[in-house]
């Protein structure tokens, strides 16, 4: 190659060329970002319109459930038209004498949960039992006598709050033929996992209630219905899968950072014949940790899998699309 030609091509080509890659590296990552950016956008988008979605239809909710109450006479409930699918606070007292279902709590481990408790309805932090990290507001917001459809900035930001069935914020707010109180572990569990795994501000416990009841996920006499989490999921960008009763199984859906809802029958978490939900968010070599939304004792506490495990009847594992 002569010198005219190496002088052209160091002094003139070269450079070109380098400009011409560094424009199209700055266009791509332009592109990039753009992309980036407008997925941001459309997930923010996404969880704005289920939050409207919620609204929409509690306020449907409220229209009709006005209009009854306007022109039908309210009937007392009698015990045996109740919906007792869980049972809330110390429903231990009812277990049958051949099985102890706190024999791993001493009596010094009691008192410490009893501490927590008293505590976290005290203040709106953290309490940490354990390496159990809950986060609660229970009786934490004044309700004037009105239901309370929101949660709280700390439930919002939580990794996975605990929502109870009984909190005074919803517990008398209606569901099926009973009350939140009564019959709404599904919701309340549901609630749960929505608000850990998206950015929706709108899904506390009797907004997903409305929801369920809306769309029939409710059936009178039997409770909610396992198709709240098999279908309504979509409607809340998540995804649900059954696994199996199975300790690797269940650890595995964790891992990937899925929620675990499950539903039991009579035993550690429920005395009722109807069963409960509750929801499963971690484990250690303690044993798993849940969430119960009828009790905040029973979510202060590992549970292994050889103690639950006899409980289980299904296990849905949900995650974000």
């Amino acid at each position: 190659m002569s010198g005219k030609k190496k002088i052209i091509l160091t002094f003139v080509i070269l450079p070109v060329l380098l400009l011409a890659a560094f424009a199209v590296s700055i266009l791509w990552d332009a592109r990039q970002s753009g992309e980036e950016e407008e997925t941001t956008e459309s997930a923010l988008s996404r969880d704005e319109e289920i939050n409207q979605m919620l609204l929409a239809e509690y306020q449907k909710s409220q229209s009709t459930r006005q209009f009854q109450e306007a022109t039908t006479e309210v009937v007392d409930l009698t015990p045996e038209d109740e919906e007792y699918d869980d049972m809330i606070g110390s429903a231990e007292e009812d277990a049958p004498e051949l099985q102890d279902y706190d024999a791993d709590l001493s009596d010094e481990d009691e008192e410490i949960i009893a501490a927590a408790e008293k505590e976290a309805r005290k203040n709106n932090n953290a309490i940490n039992y354990n390496g159990i990290e809950v986060v609660s507001s229970m009786n934490q917001v004044a309700t004037n006598g009105e239901w309370v459809l929101n949660l709280t900035e700390a439930e919002l930001a939580a990794d996975h709050p605990l929502l109870l069935q009984y909190d005074s914020r919803w517990a008398t707010f209606p569901y099926g033929t009973g009350t939140m109180k009564s019959s709404a572990c599904g919701p309340t569990s549901f609630a749960m996992v929505i608000t850990a795994l998206t950015d929706i501000t709108n899904a506390s416990p009797p907004m997903v209630a409305t929801y369920s009841m809306n769309h029939n996920y409710y059936v009178t006499g039997c409770g909610t219905s396992h198709a709240l989490f098999t279908v309504g999921c979509s409607d809340f960008g998540l995804y649900c899968n059954e696994i199996g009763v199975d300790e690797y199984q269940m650890k595995a859906a964790i891992d990937r950072g899925e929620m675990l809802v499950l539903s039991v029958h009579y035993g550690n978490f429920t005395h009722s014949g109807a069963g409960h939900f509750i929801v499963i968010y971690g484990y250690n070599e303690n044993g798993f940790m849940v969430n119960d939304p009828g009790s905040y004792e029973r979510s202060c506490k590992y549970w292994p899998y050889d103690v639950i495990a006899g409980d289980i009847n299904k296990i849905y594992a949900l995650g974000k699309l």
